[in-house]
């Protein structure tokens, strides 16, 4: 406490007008002691509130048994820390009534982050703990300023003897001189009975004198008066105790109804009376001083505190979920989680989302958290691997400052966004963002639990992404055990990836079916997890990393994995056949895709397809000079030509089909304009190489070879797992001219535009069931029939339809996915897609082309895994004329 009151002992006289001041009250003291001074307190305290003063780096055998002694004499006994405790000191966990810490002076942000973190883990110890900040004006305005008020529940202020009207948020406990002369009289009970206000708020601390028996006449008057003189008594006219007809200072008990008067200037053998009659009166004398009180006969009387709980603010909320998270922490030092987590992602290839499930178990421990992946499925076909898998993981970059977490202020700004009710729980809605300008970090909710103080739910949306994951926005859902802990019971991420070359939504599922806090075999377990052959994770600073085996057959469990590199290389054997009636023959093809995670050190991604008669290569780069800019591209041809077809009303016109064979390439930035929000530009060049056909007629004019330079302008927006885009893309061909059979009306001018809208979204529900939705729309000006949009088997495929038998300039495309995993090893697969588009060739309205399809997916020997897709389209023309045409892939894969 302060150096002026260290010798000082209670007192403030109680003025001979008691009538004229507030009411007495002895519960307002708090009397401070060192630990040697326990020794002098009374045997009964009846409740006494005092503080052992002690240095913050005191061992708890200087003041454990003080604290213990005063505590069984049924004392209120807390702290009064000069400095700082750090987070082991048992001052912070003591659980006292009351902790005062003074910090002294220093670096102000140094102060309020080490004050921070001992008041957080002082209330997760015992919420009943009022925390007080003791200092200056100037030291308590500098650490407010950084956020310290919310930490607290009331100030001392020292120095000049500050108050509340100063315009702090809490009570502000005063420390007052003693009056002149106030020494002489210590043994007067003026010491005790303050006046200056009688309310729980109004605490007055007190030094008690270093003199032995002045000590325990202090403590002994004010545990005495204790019951004498509580909180919020009532000064009273009317029915006042009177003396030998004098009225007395007399106080009413609202709680109790009783009387108790200051007898002053009355003889101890003068009768005590009330105003309406003589009733019997409890005397005692103390310090010096007679009281007198008249007990009520309706005992207790049935009070209503209008007062109400003071509204909590956002800074106060957070600092009282810090310490609840706190207490947890301390509390667990080990878990064992179980669930199934469930990855949803879209491939190049692949109709039907891939869909990769294990059942997962999480060892999280104090040295380290681990993941262990058993039954890992993909597709519904059992993963079989020896060591690292060669599959990557994806994850976002790791975020310095978690939301709600303990920091200097300016590291979020938080905002009350009202209450809620999330699983019949009362909730405070707290809004976050990043503050201070910071690019990294997260922005959301969560749901605190306004009983508790744990979190019920957390969702926010990560900013500032740089990397491969453009877009990542997370819901994770709390449950309490029966131990009253809050932990994670279901978390839903997704994710928009940028690889090479495509872009694709992610869905992360984890769904925990049990939780086990400290379990006493946990090293056992985990130990038993690091000697098996699955799959484990360790979660690193660095983000996650495989947990390799040693193959030591004698290393201890705790040796026996050690964190591996990530898989940076993907190779993939593919072979198959596609069966699609605008190509003469079945098409067969086989090739080799090989993927770079992190293409000569760079970061950037590169993919390279090569099968025969198609091939393809795309690059992505996380960023351009260290700038949010991202650039990448992309470049494809297909060897083998196929027919473009011509309709007139519906009726083909065979002697005007052509022979195409087309390539492009192109390049695009993206600049992330927020945490959902893309900026995307890019240019592509195409090149179409046009042929007569076997029917073509000779008259027919074939066009010249297509050479289209475009610029690709677009916005992409995630939301929600939903990935929205709008784009425009004009275009210019290069040494185009007239075509057809009368080439002077077809000469349509150089320049066309594109433009369109489309939303798409990939979503597990369970670890057997994935669903897949997009739409789209397109529109243009000035298109002919070799600008005009097209169907094709491997960009913008329609479900049956054949490569380049629709060709429209305006129109709206839907598709739908599910896939089902029917059993341990095999994946069927459903497939509906419609659209509504405007194709000249089949009259001047729009037409409705609706196909269907189903796929089968299952493992083969030699660690294939082999997918067989049909799909019928029900308005396909094939070439014989017959309406409602096939198209039929078979695909065999392999990774090593």
């Amino acid at each position: 406490m302060v150096k002026v009151l260290g010798s000082m002992a209670l007192a403030v006289l109680v003025a001979t007008s008691v009538r004229a001041q507030p009411a007495p009250c002895a519960a307002c003291a708090v009397l401070v002691l060192s630990p040697a001074q326990a020794g002098d307190a009374p045997e009964r305290l009846d409740g006494l509130r005092l503080l052992l003063r002690v240095e913050a780096s005191a061992p708890a055998s200087e003041w454990a048994d003080a604290f213990q002694s005063l505590r069984r004499r049924g004392g209120r006994v807390g702290f009064d820390v000069v400095g700082v405790p750090d987070s082991s000191s048992p001052l912070l966990t003591a659980g006292g009534d009351a902790l005062v810490l003074e910090p002294g002076h220093g670096d102000p942000d140094t102060i309020a982050l080490a004050l921070q973190r001992a008041f957080v883990q002082a209330r997760g110890a015992s919420t009943a703990t009022t925390l007080v900040l003791a200092g200056g004006p100037d030291v308590i305005d500098a650490l407010n300023a950084r956020g310290l008020d919310a930490y607290v529940d009331a100030y001392l202020t020292l120095g000049d003897g500050r108050d509340r009207d100063a315009g702090l948020r809490h009570p502000v406990w005063r420390a007052t001189p003693l009056p002149s002369g106030g020494i002489a009289r210590l043994e007067n009970v003026n010491a005790i009975l303050i006046s200056g206000g009688n309310t729980r708020d109004d605490v007055h601390a007190w030094s008690v004198p270093e003199d032995p028996a002045m000590a325990r006449r202090v403590m002994g008057a004010a545990a005495a008066l204790q019951s004498w003189f509580p909180h919020e008594l009532v000064p009273i006219g009317d029915g006042a105790l009177t003396c030998a007809g004098t009225a007395l200072p007399t106080f009413l008990n609202p709680r109790t109804l009783d009387r108790v008067a200051i007898v002053s200037g009355c003889q101890t053998s003068a009768r005590i009376e009330t105003a309406a009659a003589t009733k019997d009166v409890d005397r005692i004398e103390i310090g010096g001083v007679q009281l007198a009180r008249v007990r009520s006969e309706a005992g207790v009387a049935e009070t209503t505190d209008v007062r109400g709980a003071r509204a909590l603010t956002v800074e106060e909320i957070v600092a009282r979920h810090q310490a609840q998270a706190a207490r947890q922490t301390s509390a667990i030092q080990s878990s064992i989680a179980a669930g199934t987590l469930t990855l949803t992602f879209e491939a190049p290839g692949f109709s039907a989302p891939i869909t990769v499930t294990s059942r997962t178990t999480v060892f999280a421990g104090r040295d380290a958290t681990d993941v262990l992946q058993e039954d890992v499925r993909v597709n519904g076909a059992a993963y079989r691997a020896s060591g690292i898998p060669r599959l990557p993981i994806i994850e976002p970059e790791r975020v310095a400052q978690l939301p709600l977490a303990i920091a200097l202020s300016g590291a979020y700004r938080y905002r009350l966004a009202g209450r809620q009710t999330v699983d019949d729980r009362s909730c405070y809605v707290v809004a976050f963002t990043p503050g201070d300008g910071r690019r990294s970090g997260f922005a959301g909710r969560a749901w605190i639990d306004t009983a508790t103080f744990a979190i019920v739910r957390l969702s926010a949306v990560q900013t500032g992404l740089s990397g491969p994951i453009t877009a990542s926005e997370q819901t994770d859902d709390y449950r309490p055990t029966d131990d009253g802990w809050w932990l994670l019971a279901r978390s839903d991420v997704r994710q928009t990836y940028e690889g090479a070359g495509f872009r694709t939504p992610i869905h992360r599922l984890l769904i925990v079916d049990r939780q086990e806090v400290n379990p006493a075999d946990y090293e056992v377990r985990r130990g038993e997890a690091y000697a098996s052959g699955a799959i484990m994770l360790r979660d690193t600073p660095d983000g996650y990393r495989y947990l390799q085996r040693t193959g030591d057959a004698t290393a201890s469990p705790s040796t026996a994995r050690v964190v591996g590199d990530r898989a940076a290389r993907v190779r993939t054997v593919l072979f198959g056949v596609l069966r699609d009636p605008n190509i003469s023959e079945p098409l067969p093809f086989a090739g080799l895709s090989y993927v770079d995670f992190d293409l000569f050190g760079t970061g950037t991604q590169f993919t390279g397809v090569l099968a025969g008669s198609y091939a393809q290569a795309a690059f992505s780069s996380p960023s351009l000079f260290g700038t949010r800019w991202r650039a990448g591209g992309r470049a494809f041809a297909i060897a083998v030509p196929y027919n473009d077809r011509l309709f007139d009303d519906g009726r083909e016109q065979y002697d005007q089909n052509v022979r195409q064979r087309p390539a492009e390439a192109s390049v695009w930035i993206v600049r992330p304009l927020g945490s959902r929000v893309s900026l995307r530009a890019g240019y592509a060049f195409s090149f179409t190489q046009y042929r007569a056909a076997d029917t073509t007629s000779p008259a027919f004019l074939v066009p010249a070879d297509q050479i289209v330079h475009a610029m690709r302008i677009g916005v992409d927006v995630e939301r929600a797992g939903w990935q929205l885009s709008a784009w425009w893309a004009p275009a210019r061909r290069s040494g185009w001219r007239a075509w057809g059979f009368d080439p002077g009306d077809r000469a349509h001018g150089a320049t066309f535009q594109r433009y369109g809208a489309d939303a798409r979204r990939s979503m597990a529900w369970s670890p057997r069931l994935a669903t897949r939705l997009e739409a789209s729309w397109m529109s243009g000006r000035d298109l002919d029939r070799f600008s005009r949009y097209t169907f094709g088997t491997f960009d913008n495929p329609l479900r049956g339809y054949p490569s380049a038998l629709v060709r429209y300039d305006r129109g709206a495309v839907a598709r739908g996915a599910i896939a089902w995993a029917a059993g341990r090893s095999i994946r069927l697969d459903g497939f509906v897609d419609t659209a509504l588009v405007h194709d000249p060739g089949f009259g001047r309205g729009y037409r409705s082309f609706t196909g269907v399809g189903s796929g089968l997916e299952m493992p083969a020997p030699f660690g294939l895994l082999v997918a067989a897709e049909w799909g019928h389209g029900f308005q396909g023309v094939g070439t014989t004329g017959r309406r409602g045409t096939n198209v039929l892939r078979l695909t065999a894969y392999k990774i090593f």
